[in-house]
């Protein structure tokens, strides 16, 4: 997966010497004509065999077990000469290019596009539809809210490109694609809300808010104490008792608040440490919200667990020096996870076994479908240096799927590679899902010559295999411990009734 553009992206290839038996490829990456670049750092990159000696403008330089050398440059403005010497064995060849820098010129910040004021309609949600906070965008789309049942009437109240700007309160507004909704008669209203009921319905807790129609909503999560709050626009607080009808196997209780005259916030108090999902549907004009129970072992026996390899077919992701396509790297890990989550009693579920691809929402539902526990997505990375080790990163979305990823981050480290980060609020479409724990684990930098150098490896997908299989045992741990239960047959911790 690429979190950035990297320099080798439009790489140029050379023809091999033909004077030596081990052929050298050079990889350069001017993107511009005649060799013009705009950017005074610049990488050098080449592929030659395994075992033949290397120097760039008379410094030697390290060729990896995959053939890969490279050298960073200064240049200075104007023409910079660059020379490529192989040796092997006796055998010297060079070969001489010129890479012509030229500093960009700097342009102002463009403007913020702007809203164009709509006359004032309405349109109904589709399968699949999500608010964005703002109306900026990047290759992972705007700021996700939260997603959204269908037939959700939203007022109109302007466009910014392919956004409608959507107000969702009096004081409230988001923004969602216009090829997410389609245009309705209907109206949306600012309604009274009626009675609350909550019920332990077996795996999961139950809320159920009468409404006389159906009303936008958002929702978030907080640790210490772990709540999941969920805001319900539009709406007044006529809810003049909530009913728990039987014990709850994880809500501790819920408080309401009318955090504005046309906001309804219902704050959802857990038991337990740790969130083990929830989801927010609507049944008739009914808001359920069903905040699932932790699994009755917490250990991997028994346990369902997602694994998703990323891209596929006709996307294969990163590519690197050497032409390892990310996806096919992505599925060899995910292979030696299941097999290592199936020998230990683990219930496996993958979003594709083979080389093809899925679409976000297809990935999804296979997982909603099979009603997992808890999704691991494995991808690599590229950008930065090409030639330093790059290393390891793990990313979550929601706050209470932190020590998810900090945990496997933990033993992706136990590689002996630099920690990238941990990155929170990622707006990946895999992170969003609010069902079940997530996390995404960016293995290497397919785009790092030293990286590659570990991909290339046989072992290696089996070894990162190992470090997140450890990773999601060390987190059922955590659990365990603080849920503070003993299974007797085992000696482990154990959860509750799921």
């Amino acid at each position: 997966m690429k979190l950035f553009r990297i320099i080798l992206s439009a790489a140029t290839l050379l023809s091999a010497f033909s004077d030596l038996s081990a052929g050298i490829t050079f990889r350069r990456a001017p993107q511009y004509s005649q060799d013009t670049v705009y950017s005074n750092r610049y990488y050098v990159v080449c592929i030659t065999d395994p075992g033949n000696l290397a120097a760039i403008n008379g410094e030697q330089v390290k060729v990896y077990k995959t053939g890969t050398f490279g050298r960073q440059l200064k240049l200075v403005e104007g023409d910079n000469p660059v020379e490529i010497t192989l040796f092997q064995g006796k055998n010297v060849e060079t070969r001489q290019f010129s890479i012509h820098y030229k500093p960009r010129e700097v342009n102002p910040a463009p403007e913020p596009e702007p809203v164009e004021e709509a006359r004032l309609f309405y349109v109904e949600t589709k399968e699949n539809a999500y608010l964005q906070y703002g109306s900026g965008t990047d290759r992972l789309g705007g700021s996700k809210m939260g997603y959204l049942d269908p037939g959700i009437v939203l007022k109109v109240v302007g466009t910014v490109g392919d956004l409608y700007k959507v107000q969702l309160s009096s004081n409230r507004y988001a923004y969602i694609h216009i090829e997410d909704v389609e245009f309705t008669p209907r109206s949306s209203h600012v309604v009274n809300t009626n009675n609350i009921g909550i019920s332990d319905v077996g795996g999961c807790d139950r809320i159920r808010l009468a409404l006389p129609e159906k009303l936008p909503y958002a929702s978030f999560t907080s640790l210490d104490p772990t709540t999941i709050t969920v805001e319900v626009f539009g709406a007044m607080n006529n809810s003049n008792w909530v009913t728990q009808y039987n014990d709850l196997g994880m809500v501790d209780y819920l408080d309401l608040r009318q955090a504005e005259s046309d906001v309804l916030r219902l704050v959802i108090k857990l038991k337990e440490k740790y969130c083990w999902g929830y989801r927010i549907r609507y049944d008739g004009s009914a808001l359920v919200i069903e905040v699932r129970h932790s699994p009755k072992e917490l250990s991997l026996k028994g346990l369902k667990i997602g694994l998703d390899a990323g891209h596929g077919g006709e996307l294969p992701g990163a590519i690197s020096t050497t032409g390892i396509k990310e996806s096919e790297i992505n599925l060899k890990i995910v292979k030696e996870i299941q097999k290592l989550l199936e020998n230990k009693g683990a219930r496996v579920v993958l979003s594709r076994s083979k080389d093809v691809n899925l679409t976000m929402p297809e990935r999804k539902q296979i997982f909603r479908d099979a009603d997992i526990d808890l999704l691991v997505s494995i991808h690599n990375n590229a950008g930065g240096s090409p030639l330093n080790p790059m290393g390891t990163s793990t990313y979550y979305k929601h706050i209470t799927n932190r020590d998810l990823a900090a945990t496997l981050l933990k033993h992706m480290l136990e590689l002996g590679v630099p920690r990238y980060g941990l990155v929170g609020n990622f707006n990946f479409s895999l992170n969003a899902p609010t069902e079940y724990p997530n996390a995404l684990v960016e293995c290497l930098f397919m785009s790092s010559l030293p990286d590659e150098e570990m991909l290339a490896d046989p072992a290696t997908p089996r070894v990162i295999a190992g470090k997140v299989v450890d990773g999601i045992e060390e987190y059922l741990q955590k659990v365990a411990r603080a849920e503070g239960k003993t299974d007797t047959n085992t000696g482990k911790k154990k959860g509750g009734k799921r």
